[in-house]
């Protein structure tokens, strides 16, 4: 696969998980399903890690999956033919909204063994913890996508390395449009 054809695949497979994780800003910020408001383990992961994030998160990336539906029959050579379908797509965004939630819960663990308050970011080691907030995710994802046929293993390895841009532009945006309350 050529540099811009995997290049063109890491962005169009980032749009299922910048959806996923907008929608999710945009039900914790009007509070919906609070039922689900409920921590996963406030002991290991925090209070800022709930059900409602890990539910949330894989379905509305499955959603955000479908976004990328209408490119198989205008450009199909965008996407690997494994992925031409959409009960596919719909998958392919659920495992990476999966893989996205899932990976962050270890840092999360981590960062509370170190005394981190959820949803803090201290000021020593400040870009440290930044990166690490932005690369877990990213792993999971691409993990999550390198086992769907058609995904090479360049496009993974890219995928992990240009999605902390991706995910610190998007916070930003998120941040300037009052749905989170940190930029990073």
């Amino acid at each position: 696969m050529a540099l811009i054809d995997t290049l063109r695949l890491v962005l169009l497979l980032q749009i299922p998980i910048v959806f996923g994780g907008v929608m999710h800003m945009v039900a914790v910020k009007r509070h919906w399903l609070p039922g689900l408001v409920r921590p996963v383990s406030p002991s290991c992961f925090g209070a800022n890690k709930t059900w409602r994030g890990m539910l949330l998160v894989p379905i509305y990336s499955g959603a955000g999956a479908l976004i990328l539906w209408p490119l198989m029959w205008l450009q199909p050579q965008w996407l690997p033919s494994a992925l031409q379908g959409g009960a596919t797509l719909l998958l392919a965004g659920m495992a990476g909204g999966l893989g996205y939630v899932l990976a962050e819960l270890p840092n999360s663990f981590i960062k509370r063994r170190l005394g981190v308050a959820p949803g803090a970011t201290p000021q020593r080691h400040r870009s440290l913890y930044i990166l690490a907030d932005q690369v877990d995710s990213g792993i999971g994802a691409g993990l999550a996508y390198f086992c769907f046929p058609g995904i090479p293993l360049g496009a993974m390895l890219l995928y992990v390395a240009v999605f902390p841009l991706t995910a610190l532009v998007v916070k930003r945006f998120l941040y300037l449009g009052g749905l989170k309350a940190s930029p990073a």
